[in-house]
């Protein structure tokens, strides 16, 4: 039974920082082996009359691709609204877990049930929690992959 539990909720939880940028990283690859595997796209568009190589069509997804993820904060603002109750009350229980801390009870049962809250909250609501730590990297990943987009030109 508790596997069962366990697939449910993979399926709502948010994905971690690390593990939606890579993602985010390995569309282009994916895109790109799509592209060349099959040319069905630049053959229609050749057929039309338009001169488009895979390259040519590989280079418009991928600009797309980076257009898009540059509005990815506003595109999602809707999680972060649905989950404001649940980052408000981690944020909450993080300040708890410190004072906690400080008052020198570390390893009681009161600070051992606050951990296990907020590992819990932090499992299922991802990079939703540290927000602003994922738009950083992801402003250095979409600058690195633009880079890369302007050397294949």
């Amino acid at each position: 039974m508790t596997r069962l539990r366990f697939i449910p909720s993979q399926l709502t939880r948010s994905p971690h920082t690390n593990e939606a940028l890579l993602a985010i990283a390995l569309w282009p690859a994916l895109f790109a082996v799509g592209c060349w595997q099959t040319p069905q796209i630049a053959q229609f568009l050749n057929a039309q009359g338009l001169e488009i190589s895979s390259l040519q069509v590989f280079l418009a997804g991928f600009g797309a691709y980076l257009f898009l993820l540059g509005k990815h904060r506003i595109f999602n603002r809707r999680h972060f609204v649905r989950h404001a109750v649940e980052i408000a009350w981690y944020r909450r229980l993080c300040e708890v877990e410190q004072d906690i801390v400080a008052a020198g009870q570390a390893g009681t049962d009161a600070h051992k049930a606050v951990m296990s809250e907020i590992v819990q909250l932090h499992k299922e609501l991802g990079f939703l929690i540290e927000a602003d730590n994922f738009y950083r990297k992801l402003r250095v990943l979409i600058s690195v992959m633009s880079w890369l987009r302007s050397k294949l030109k």
